[in-house]
């Protein structure tokens, strides 16, 4: 015979995102996801300024294009697949 027990599990739930640039907090829409956002994370290897370091940022829709007008070469951007 098997028996059972309940258990409450508790998982991590992102609250908020705040973004690193503007510091403002990345909405959510009418059901509760957050709207789009760029996570950036690095591991940074040796002898780099940040040698043995894990960075992690955020970016809000607004300061990605912002960031990414001042680039000299831009960003790929892929449609339905296709660049």
């Amino acid at each position: 015979m098997i028996s059972f027990i309940e258990r409450t599990t508790i998982l991590p739930q992102i609250h908020s995102v705040l973004c690193n640039v503007c510091g403002r907090e990345v909405a959510k829409n009418e059901i509760g996801y957050f709207e789009d956002y760029l996570s950036l994370s690095k591991d940074w290897g040796f002898h780099s300024p940040y040698d043995g370091e894990a960075h992690k940022i955020e970016l809000c829709v607004d300061c990605y294009k912002t960031w990414t007008s001042s680039f000299e070469i831009p960003p790929d951007v892929v449609v339905n697949g296709y660049i």
